[in-house]
């Protein structure tokens, strides 16, 4: 059931993999990790998750990164092809109408605790009013590099939500912004093709506190950590450079919501550093050769969304 690396990786993926230098070492490895089926492990995993991230485009075909809340068993997995999401406890701004049945979806099953996480892209075969039942179409692990662990209790204050928008980030933004471990992206990729690796994506970005900049332009600035090398969002951004990101203050409850459109900005001699590039924490290597620049578009402030808060040290 394995997909080959034609099918595995996308044209974007390919790209930024040959100007890294991982496409060969991608090529063969690509097959094995990226699955059309989730393991057991997998589907056990994401059933006993309380909350999943998930990216998907919305009804004016905005790509949105949001979160699904429930119980443990709130996923269920009724076959190594199928997983059923509770749609009924979310950020606030799930709105039936933004997704239909063939639309694709990205899914991250994130561990603090044990910084564990798996991730997913599936296709919608049927919506009701409670559930979304989803054919998957690429099932991989990532590793726990640069997962700040975190435990949480309920959030007494989820479900009075409130929202607001702005063109720009405001001064707490920032503060959240710059202060936050860690944060997720939804890309997508889409040629018209069927083929498995189109869609939605999410995925965790993380390191210290810190680790986001802002420039005088407010753009904001992440230095690309060394990872799997799979370039699964860069290989998205580099094709259609529209995105969201998506904080999360685990201390009040609230998140805060961006699209953006990005660039890549890539730094071809470690001795003469860019001026783009921002810090180097935690990143095991002196080796920066990418920094992600994410211009805003448009601010969404979610007041009490998150269903958890995280415990204080």
């Amino acid at each position: 059931m394995n997909n080959d690396a034609g099918v595995v990786w996308h044209k974007g993926e390919v790209t930024i993999q040959k100007l890294a230098g991982t496409y060969e070492r991608m090529a063969d490895i690509g097959p094995e990790f990226i699955r059309e089926f989730m393991p057991q492990q997998h589907r056990d995993f994401f059933c006993t998750l309380p909350m999943i991230y998930i990216g998907y485009t919305d009804h004016i075909s905005q790509t949105r990164a949001s979160m699904l809340f429930g119980a443990a068993n709130f996923i269920q997995s009724p076959s190594e092809t199928e997983l059923i999401i509770n749609t009924q406890h979310s950020l606030g701004d799930y709105i039936l109408d933004d997704i239909k049945v063939g639309g694709r979806v990205g899914l991250l099953g994130l561990e603090f605790e044990t910084k564990r996480r798996n991730r997913a892209s599936a296709i919608i075969t049927e919506i009701n009013q409670k559930n979304i039942r989803l054919k998957i179409l690429q099932s991989f692990g990532n590793c726990p590099k640069y997962i700040q662990p975190k435990t949480f209790k309920h959030n007494r204050d989820y479900g009075e939500f409130s929202t607001s928008m702005a063109a720009n980030l405001s001064s707490a933004d920032k503060n959240l912004i710059t202060n936050s471990d860690a944060f997720f992206i939804a890309s997508h990729f889409d040629d018209g093709q069927q083929g498995n690796n189109r869609g939605a994506d999410i995925s965790h970005r993380g390191g210290s506190a810190g680790f986001v900049s802002i420039n005088s332009k407010g753009q904001l600035l992440i230095d690309d950590y060394p990872g799997n090398g799979f370039f699964n969002t860069l290989g998205n951004l580099i094709e259609n450079p529209l995105a969201s990101l998506l904080f999360c203050d685990w201390y009040s409850g609230h998140a805060l919501h961006i699209r953006v459109s990005s660039q890549i900005i890539w730094q071809h001699d470690i001795n003469q550093p860019s001026p783009f590039l921002t810090t180097k924490i935690d990143t095991g290597s002196d080796q920066v050769k990418r920094t992600l620049c994410f211009t805003p578009s448009k601010v969404e402030r979610l007041v009490n969304g998150l269903a958890y808060k995280q415990t204080l040290p």
